[in-house]
């Protein structure tokens, strides 16, 4: 007997099983004959079946049911051959798979004729099995259920209509505005959409059904599920109807929105119809091949609604149009996917089908968050800043469970066995397994670092935050000293993190690349100490900058003074900080030079003025012109905020030579008492003059007693020949 060739079909080796099996149970009894007899003989039985898709519908609609329920096809056994030497496989593999696919496509195109023949044999065949499928009573009992999902569903909206009146008033200006309005509406949705489920196939579920009638039924029924769905979908998503433009998760108008919901509507109609009629015909037990010519007309038929609506949309102007290259593409991707839906080609059908859809909806998830959170509305305040971080965290993580899902999608198209990967040790699993971890890994980190640096940049307060870091120098409120010291803080953080999560992310790849990671870490620690030793000026700044930043010595935005350095802190890095001289130079001073430092910008200041005035001064009318200045002062309301107290005059500091010496002061906000002084100047100089009181200078005063005049003439005559340039006469 010949051996069987080193590679046979599957489906090859279930028809000779259950036709050997057949022929063997039909011959059961002339088997016994001859065992009376005659000896013992082992019999070899050749069965040759053409590898086609009738001999595989005969065996297994006509033989392999008169077999029994008990009665299961023997399991092939494995092929003994060994593999060519000349390495032929994988072209006689691939040989053989265009003529199965020849072969498939003729015989559906013969069954093409046919069709309505195998159903009503199918029927037939059914009843006369004594089965009865009412259809009147089933297309009752599916009206009655769905008239049982629209009541309970109109009594959902009853009873949500308070949470319905809230969203209609809610106001979408800011993003988290309209993160609370999509939470309310998805809120609403899912309860609808409960109800609906409960009033349908929950009275469904109540009553017991003939098996024939309940599974024909509830795939009548999961249309109805599967409408729900996109109806509950479309209009959170797409919202045609909605009464404003921020209740549309998407970025289009209200005449693209209502075309996209018709659209997702009949093609969820019209798929979910095609796959209840096919699976109806199977129960009444329709011929395969008759079943799967119309599921391929049926496939065929949806994806020609699909590609009509991608050329609807091709080139329109008021709108953002579909290009007629991607028209092109869509179009060449659905007749290639019907194809392989046809033909059984579960690898091309799933693989392109996740090419198209993975890509598609990746781009919705981020016009859609882009749209909720969009900058044109957004405030410095640490809400929206919260918003955005959460934002960016439900963009990662659904684009996270997208890739997961489709890898997982491909590996069951491949024919990948998960486990036999995980548990494998040939250098294909090992490598397979490697590989998903590195990409696992890679997202994971992706998803930390975009969480942590979106809640970091939040809380810094966003772009407009940089200009604004100096009026919260002035603000001495609880709130405003908070986000100073995180902005002062935050930054530093952010980049240990970044660190951290590059090198646990790089050890995690390594340690999927098969490398040991122990020797690393041992030597890193190694190294460590090494550095750490012969950079102890780098270990020096790191610690001092992390003992100013707990002692919160200085902030971002104030003006400090530590040795020969002074400036206004700019920014921080691990080592130095940048500080901004008034006149505009910047210098970056590492921490372990800083010293003492002095910090010109917490809490208040008492700036003191010294003014000189003549003896005849009244000193008591003095005292009330710079009280009154101060007063005036204080009720600016330019300068006002940032007086503390006002200017007062304390007293005779010292009496001078030619002046007595008057000490005012005055307590101001940091940095402002410059601006301050200058108006006080001005304002004391002008009542000053009104009341008499003059300031007092150096004079020289030279007495006209005897030899005044010739004093008087000497000292004249120096003051001319000084301004010549000549020299004093001796």
């Amino acid at each position: 007997m010949n051996k069987l060739p080193a590679v046979v079909p599957a489906p090859l080796v279930r028809i000779l099983a259950g036709l050997a099996l057949v022929l063997l149970a039909s011959l059961s009894g002339a088997a016994r004959l001859a065992a009376q007899t005659a000896p013992s003989q082992p019999i070899r039985i050749i069965i040759e079946v053409p590898n086609d898709e009738a001999g595989r519908a005969y065996v297994d609609e006509k033989l392999v049911p008169k077999l029994g329920a008990d009665a299961k096809p023997a399991a092939a056994a494995p092929s003994t051959a060994a593999p060519r030497p000349d390495g032929m496989d994988m072209p006689m593999m691939a040989a053989e798979e265009l003529i199965s696919l020849r072969t498939r496509a003729e015989t559906l195109l013969e069954a093409v004729p046919h069709v309505g023949r195998d159903v009503a044999s199918g029927f037939d065949t059914f009843m006369g099995m004594g089965n009865r499928l009412h259809l009147p009573f089933l297309f009752l009992a599916f009206a009655f259920f769905m008239g049982c999902g629209y009541a309970m569903r109109r009594a959902a909206f009853w009873a949500s209509r308070g949470l319905l009146q809230k969203i209609f008033d809610a106001p979408g200006v800011t993003p988290l505005d309209r993160v609370k309005i999509l939470g309310m509406r998805l809120s609403m949705s899912f309860f609808i959409l409960t109800a609906t489920l409960l009033g349908s196939i929950g009275a469904f579920l109540v009553f017991p059904w003939p098996p024939i009638f309940r599974e024909a039924l509830l795939s009548m029924l999961m249309v109805f599920l599967m409408y729900g769905v996109a109806v509950a979908f479309g209009r959170v998503v797409i919202a045609p109807g909605a009464r404003y433009d921020y209740f549309r998760v998407l970025p289009i108008s209200t005449p693209l929105a209502h075309f996209w919901f018709r659209a997702l509507i009949s093609l969820v109609l019209t798929a979910g119809i095609s796959w209840a009629f096919v699976t109806i015909l199977g129960l009444v037990g329709v011929a395969r091949t008759a079943r799967e010519v119309i599921a391929s007309g049926l496939f065929g038929l949806v994806a020609i609604m699909a590609v009509t609506v991608i050329w609807l949309r091709v080139n329109k102007q008021d709108e953002p149009p579909i290009s007629r290259m991607i028209a092109v593409v869509l179009t060449a991707a659905f007749v290639v996917e019907w194809v392989a839906f046809s033909l059984r080609i579960p690898v091309l059908f799933w693989t392109l089908g996740v090419i198209m859809v993975a890509p598609m909806a990746m781009g919705i998830i981020r016009m859609g968050v882009r749209n909720v959170v969009r900058a044109d509305t957004l405030s410095g305040s640490e809400d929206q800043s919260t918003v955005l971080a959460w934002a960016v965290v439900v963009e990662r993580t659904l684009r996270v469970i997208i890739v997961l899902g489709s890898a997982s999608v491909l590996a069951k198209a491949w024919g990948f066995d998960l486990g036999a990967i995980a548990m494998g040790e040939t250098a294909l699993t090992r490598s397979l397994r490697a590989l998903l971890r590195i990409v696992v890994v890679l997202l994971v980190a992706d998803l930390a670092w975009q969480l942590i640096r979106a809640l970091i940049d939040g809380h810094l307060g966003g772009p407009q935050a940089n200009g604004a870091h100096h009026s919260l120098v002035h603000d001495d409120t609880p709130e405003a000293r908070r986000r100073q010291r995180l902005r002062t803080l935050l930054p530093i953080l952010r980049n240990f993190l970044m660190v951290m999560i590059a090198a646990i992310t790089v050890l995690m790849v390594l340690d999927a690349l098969g490398i040991q990671i122990g020797p690393l870490l041992a030597g890193a620690g190694v190294v460590g100490i090494a550095i750490g030793f012969g950079a102890q000026t780098l270990v020096k700044d790191i610690i001092s900058g992390v003992f100013y930043l707990l002692d919160d010595a200085f902030r971002v935005g104030e003006y400090i003074q530590a040795g020969s350095h002074k400036g206004t802190v700019e920014s921080f890095s691990l080592r130095s900080v940048k500080l901004r001289h008034h006149r505009g130079p910047i210098t970056t001073v590492p921490f372990g030079d800083l010293g003492a430092v002095q910090n010109l910008s917490r809490d208040w200041v008492i700036d003191k003025i010294t003014i000189g005035v003549t003896y005849d001064t009244d000193l008591d009318l003095a005292k009330k012109i710079v009280k009154q200045v101060g007063k005036e002062l204080a009720s600016d309301p330019e300068f006002a905020p940032n007086i503390i107290e006002p200017l007062k005059m304390q007293g005779v500091e010292q009496m001078g030579d030619f002046a007595i010496q008057l000490r005012l002061k005055m307590m101001t906000r940091p940095g402002e008492q410059f601006v301050i002084r200058r108006r006080a100047y001005a304002l004391l100089k002008k009542a000053f003059a009104q009341n008499g009181i003059r300031f007092a200078f150096p004079t020289v005063q030279v007495s006209e007693g005897a030899g005044g005049q010739g004093l008087a003439a000497a000292a004249q005559q120096a003051l001319e020949m000084t301004h010549k340039g000549e020299p004093k006469p001796a």
